[in-house]
């Protein structure tokens, strides 16, 4: 049987078509096969869907002592996901800035050993501190991190510090059109009465969205000022001190910048918590 289908095999594969079709057959496998092996198993695509697990497992929790009224959980994910989505982000920029530190410890020690000045000893120790500065933020990153994965997972009942994974977007403030607290109150349609309930998370939300808008200004001019120091100091017309300068100085101001946004983005949260517990309550 097997010689039988040999044999027309080779019949067909005179035909360059044939060829063709069979080469294009056996990629299209290989490409499925390797695009489901690349899959993270058991991947989570969405904030919507975080809460959409978070709500339905939350309705299994019968006991008083587990289960939570619905607006509790939602603030609660939103909570823990920017957190996440957050500290991924000052992970991957501590890790940007611990690359920026190992390549100018190279450079300067190379300047240093062949004696043509410039650099001293006591340069190479500050960027080794620097160096070990950002190292140290790194462990406290990674553990936080961790922190808000368990949380979240506790939410979801799922572990997310084994196989289940959730995929999140780079951290930008939630979109909040409202102009002032009276037309938020409009568009919610709610009462002056809400007002002394409402106003205090209101203008926590204001406070902290200056502060996005702030940092989103000084992101940029950090960046500018990193990106020109560690071009000049590959160049070697930099200082290493201006360098050290830059890289702490970029460090804590995205950082700064990233905190604003979580800090601002669980404030609309917070006050999208009350406000569905007003209406509810009316």
């Amino acid at each position: 049987m097997s010689n039988a289908f040999l044999r027309i095999f080779l019949v067909w594969a005179r035909y360059p078509c044939f060829m063709l079709a069979t080469v294009f057959i056996i990629l299209l496998q290989t490409s499925v096969g390797l695009s489901a092996a690349d899959r993270k198993p058991d991947s989570i695509n969405s904030l919507q869907e975080i809460i959409r697990i978070a709500l339905k497992n939350n309705s299994k929790n019968i006991p008083k002592v587990t289960h939570q009224p619905p607006e509790n959980i939602i603030f609660l994910v939103k909570k823990y996901y920017y957190q996440i989505e957050t500290q991924r982000e000052q992970l991957a920029t501590a890790k940007e800035v611990q690359g920026y530190f190992e390549k100018g410890i190279k450079k300067s020690q190379e300047i240093f050993e062949s004696d043509e000045g410039g650099v001293s000893q006591a340069d190479i120790t500050k960027l080794k501190l620097g160096l070990s500065n950002t190292l140290n933020n790194i462990i406290d990153l990674k553990h936080s991190l961790q922190i808000g994965k368990l949380n979240l997972g506790r939410l979801i009942n799922r572990d997310l510090l084994d196989r289940n994974h959730i995929i999140t977007a780079d951290p930008i403030p939630v979109d909040f059109p409202h102009t002032g607290f009276d037309s938020y109150l409009k568009a919610k349609k709610l009462t002056e009465g809400s007002k002394k309930l409402l106003y205090e998370v209101y203008l926590d939300v204001e406070s902290s969205n200056a502060k996005v808008k702030l940092g989103i200004k000084n992101r940029k001019i950090s960046r500018a000022l990193l990106v020109s120091q560690v071009a000049n100091y590959d160049f070697g017309i930099g200082d290493s001190q201006e360098l050290f300068e830059a890289l702490m100085l970029y460090t804590r101001v995205f950082s700064s910048y990233l905190d604003s946004v979580y800090t601002f983005n669980v404030a609309v949260a917070k006050l999208e918590k009350l406000t569905n517990v007003i209406i509810l309550k009316n």
